[in-house]
């Protein structure tokens, strides 16, 4: 339904006083997929790209990796490996998947060699990867491999302090690396990312290493909510890290306050912020157990 409404009183009264209209941005609509690639990715749950054509469709939100608001990893399709190697588990020596702007991806990125990687959501460890056949010198059909994450993005994200292990716990911290956590633990960044194309409550978008400080911040608060006590270890999706300021690239401590998502809605201009009924219950629930009241007392929420 159209609403016609007659607002030229209320502009007269702002003009009197010497105000001045806010420009609002063109709304960008989350629920909305327009690239047909984000789409079948969602679908599919991984899908081949050709080099051109993930150069244009790849974004990075808080240097993470992504095709539009769908966060991915990357790994070469095409491995010079036999299938008994990639069968594996974990697969070693196979390929390394990537879910950070790290510096073999801007490597790749610069010598032009983004050439049939495969692109994924993927959360259960399992990657398609072609095995190599030496006796016909050809690749075989693609398999499900547990390959490894790529050190390059742990050490980006200095993830669980591992720019500062030494190689044997780096190897093991490889190994134990969850791709399904990591997902669950970044959910908030793509779910906060802005309504706005051009969004005038912020100073600008979140940096490129917001994704990084996000996680050390919320590790340094024990993943406990300041305003309402709820401790989400082990439910990191519940979450997340708040702008005081409403400014995202103003990453000083002192405007970082670590609220859980029912809390975060409270904030300014923070009202449209979506969360599920599911998540609302657990989060009520995680509250019960740990005896706290259901709502907040501070935020009534």
């Amino acid at each position: 339904m159209r609403l016609t409404v007659d607002f030229s009183g209320l502009e007269k009264a702002l003009e009197s006083i010497g105000g001045q209209k806010a420009e609002i941005g063109p709304l960008r609509d989350r629920r909305v997929i327009k690239s047909p690639i984000e789409l079948k990715l969602i679908e599919q749950g991984s899908i081949v790209i050709s080099g051109a054509e993930l150069v244009e469709q790849l974004t990075f939100p808080s240097g993470l990796l992504a095709i539009g608001n769908t966060q991915i990893t990357l790994h070469i399709e095409k491995y010079k490996l036999e299938e008994e190697w990639l069968r594996q588990v974990p697969a070693r020596w196979g390929p390394k998947y990537h879910f950070t702007d790290c510096k073999t991806i801007e490597r790749m990125k610069a010598e032009g060699k983004f050439e049939r990687y495969v692109t994924s959501n993927k959360k259960d460890g399992l990657f398609a990867v072609k095995p190599y056949d030496k006796a016909s010198s050809q690749y075989l059909k693609a398999i499900e491999s547990a390959i490894l994450p790529c050190q390059n993005c742990l050490e980006l994200l200095n993830y669980n302090g591992f720019a500062g292990l030494p190689r044997a716990a780096r190897l093991e911290a490889v190994e134990k690396f969850s791709v399904a956590t990591f997902f669950k633990e970044n959910k908030s960044i793509f779910r906060c990312l802005p309504l706005y194309a051009q969004d005038p409550l912020s100073g600008g978008n979140y940096t490129n290493d917001w994704a990084k400080i996000s996680r050390e911040v919320r590790v340094a608060a024990n993943w406990c909510c300041s305003c309402c006590g709820v401790q989400c270890d082990g439910h990191t999706d519940l979450l997340h890290v708040h702008h005081k300021d409403g400014n995202r690239p103003n990453n000083r401590r002192s405007n970082l306050e670590v609220v859980c998502l029912a809390c975060h809605k409270t904030r300014p201009f923070h009202g449209h912020m979506y969360y599920s009924s599911i998540q609302k219950t657990k989060l009520e629930n995680l509250r019960v157990s740990q005896k706290r009241p259901r709502s907040c007392e501070k935020c009534e929420n």
